[in-house]
């Protein structure tokens, strides 16, 4: 009976300092859930209320970043992640720079895709007065080569207060392809900082928050750059929904709010992902995708 309540209380205390703790998600889930390497488990784990009433995600203090770099695997994925919190470092004169991983050829229209997503992302990036980069990986065959591997070090290689990137669980077998690539990069790169984890796809723990509730239409002005993704899916009604629903996290309130939501690591954290990557099934990782299965085994060998 007594060693039932002592356990109870660390309990209690262990739930109530992780859920104040900036680095509770970290702590609590990565460090101890991540062991396992069975992929659909920490795909549905995710899902489960359960550990959000756990941890409470805290204000991300955006006012401290003066100079950030934002990866994306397709154009489109940065302005549905972190639109909102992206206007919000605008509006402090916050030196953004957007690097696109892939050059978003499409097997429709292999040509024209490409110039079409880069004059939107153009748009998007002179709507945020940010600087655009482009890694160029063709976005089709998502071959790797060493050259691509060489500049995302350098891309990394800068004063950055923190790189905001793709959550290495989002679904799409491409987004995966990219997380590992920069967890190799970074493995090379001399960053130090924080890593931002933005989910697009499939939803993240988090341990921070942006209110964008100001800049939610702002943040629909952007993704309306994006004509040729929204005549597949509208991409900005989904995003509203998302950002309304995970205002849910905040405390009670009868008022409508958006937040866009982040799980923060220490960079030298990000070797956790790698090896859940290394260890995990290949195709169950890659949803069978040939193609990413295929970029995977040639990466690994970098």
């Amino acid at each position: 009976m007594f060693k039932r309540l002592l356990n109870k209380i660390e309990s209690i205390y262990r739930y109530r300092y992780l859920s104040k703790n900036k680095t509770g998600a970290y702590d609590f889930l990565l460090k101890k859930i991540y062991k396992s390497t069975d992929i659909d488990f920490l795909e549905n784990i995710w899902k489960l209320d359960y550990y959000r009433e756990i941890l409470e995600p805290q204000d991300l203090e955006i006012n401290k970043l003066n100079k950030v770099l934002v990866l994306a695997p397709h154009q489109d994925d940065e302005t549905l992640g972190c639109g909102g919190t992206l206007l919000k470092l605008k509006e402090n004169n916050c030196d953004i720079t957007i690097g696109f991983l892939t050059n978003g050829s499409e097997l429709s229209n292999s040509i024209d895709s490409k110039s079409i997503r880069k004059k939107e992302a153009k748009s998007v990036c002179n709507m945020l007065n940010s600087t655009m980069l482009e890694l160029k990986i063709d976005n089709i065959t998502m071959s790797v080569q060493n050259e691509h591997f060489d500049t995302l070090i350098k891309w990394l290689n800068k004063d950055w207060d923190a790189i905001f990137t793709i959550w290495p669980i989002d679904q799409p077998p491409k987004h995966r392809i990219c997380s590992y690539l920069l967890g190799k990069a970074i493995n090379e790169s001399d960053y130090k900082g924080n890593i931002l984890f933005y989910s697009v796809h499939t939803d993240l723990l988090p341990n921070f928050y942006v209110d964008i509730t100001d800049v939610i239409d702002v943040k629909q002005d952007l993704l309306s750059c994006y004509t040729s993704q929204l005549e597949v899916q509208r991409y900005d009604h989904l995003s509203r929904g998302l950002d309304a629903w995970r205002s849910r996290l905040l405390p009670v309130s009868n008022k409508l709010r958006y937040i866009e939501t982040f799980m923060q690591i220490p960079v030298n954290a990000y070797s956790d992902f790698q090896q859940i990557y290394e260890e995990a099934n290949t195709n169950k990782l890659f949803k069978a995708n040939e193609t990413c299965i295929n970029s995977f085994n040639r990466l690994k060998k970098f």
